[in-house]
């Protein structure tokens, strides 16, 4: 008994000793996507959450699979005040949810869910909508969780894993070509599928062939090494993020990858036993200031003389137009003045 205590106290200790990396700066919106297989898998897995998620400082975190209502409340308690917590439902199914660090961002309008009428589709888990605002911009930012399984051939059958996938894509696109033109849209999940599948049994062909509206960020990853895949235990790529052409400017590879929690644990092993069979996979949008003409992340006297310049030499520059009259004018240096002056 005495012993069993004692490796208790020393596993809690463990686990509170533990330290992850910093991904998230107050200057990028940072989104994440995890899958946290059935959760909580263990019962020190709100503990290993609680740590990372303090520790990787991220701003919106998209999660599948959360099976206790109970046990996430238990986690949003257990952050920072500032953090927010909404699942789809109060039931034992994994379902999906998001994590909202509002000390960086605002929440424009709680989540909700789209499709309904197609959850087959998504195999009951229909479509989780948040939107968000950040730098002054608006975000819809869309949490999926597609049906899993099958045989890698995609049948037109009303039952076939592939054929649901395939058609959940098909009307979850149209309803963003329809609903959310010309906005920031995110979407991230648990895809159940590789991006990167030949032609013929690529249920992603029609996204991927749309490129000026759509692209997966994520593609690098799925044609890399299986070192950076998401799913290892397949091993396999199965959790993507993907972005409307709005957002093309704010990312390079560089700021798309597979956060590899178990380098920072003991093993693989300890990361699968203690909280999933996934890894989370990470996104970090980069915006300029409105007005930070010298890009040094400052809004001041230097921006001023850069704008006159601009203004004396008719050079245009878009951050410098800050009416948005596609022109720049004594208008546009009283607003960056303005700015100074509200800082």
């Amino acid at each position: 008994m005495i012993y069993r205590i004692y490796l208790s106290l020393y596993f809690v200790s463990f686990v509170l000793t533990q330290t992850f990396p910093i991904l998230g700066t107050d200057e990028t919106l940072d989104v994440m996507t995890w899958n946290v297989e059935n959760f909580p898998k263990h019962n020190s897995t709100i503990n290993y959450l609680e740590d990372i998620i303090t520790d990787i400082k991220i701003d919106v975190i998209a999660l599948q699979e959360i099976a206790s209502q109970n046990d996430f409340n238990q986690l949003v308690d257990n952050l920072d005040s500032g953090w927010a917590g909404y699942r789809y439902s109060t039931s034992n199914y994994g379902e999906l949810a998001f994590l909202i660090n509002t000390n960086n961002i605002d929440i424009l309008q709680s989540p909700y869910s789209i499709l309904n009428q197609y959850e087959h589709y998504f195999a009951y888990r229909p479509p989780y909508v948040l939107k968000v605002s950040f730098n002054n911009e608006e975000f819809i930012i869309i949490n999926v969780h597609y049906k899993c399984c099958g045989d890698g051939d995609l049948d037109n059958d009303y039952w076939d894993e592939e054929y649901r996938r395939l058609q959940a894509n098909q009307v979850l696109k149209n309803y963003i070509d329809l609903n959310f033109s010309q906005k920031n849209v995110i979407v991230l999940g648990d895809f159940n599928d590789d991006i990167s599948e030949d032609i013929n049994n690529n249920i992603f062909i029609d996204i991927i062939n749309d490129y000026n509206n759509f692209l997966f960020t994520d593609i690098d990853i799925s044609n890399g090494s299986p070192s950076n895949w998401s799913f290892p235990n397949w091993p396999s790529h199965l959790d993507h993020i993907l972005v409307t052409n709005e957002l093309y400017d704010n990312f390079n590879n560089d700021l798309i990858y597979t956060f590899r929690v178990d380098d920072y644990m003991n093993s693989w092993g300890q990361y699968d036993n203690y909280i999933s069979d996934h890894r989370p996979v990470v996104i970090n949008f980069i915006f300029s200031l409105s007005g930070d003409l010298n890009q040094d992340n400052n809004i001041n006297i230097l921006d001023v003389t850069i704008l006159i310049n601009f203004i004396l030499n008719d050079i245009f520059n878009s951050n410098a137009d800050l009416n948005g009259d596609d022109g720049l004018n004594i208008i546009d240096l009283v607003l960056l003045v303005d700015l100074i002056l509200n800082l």
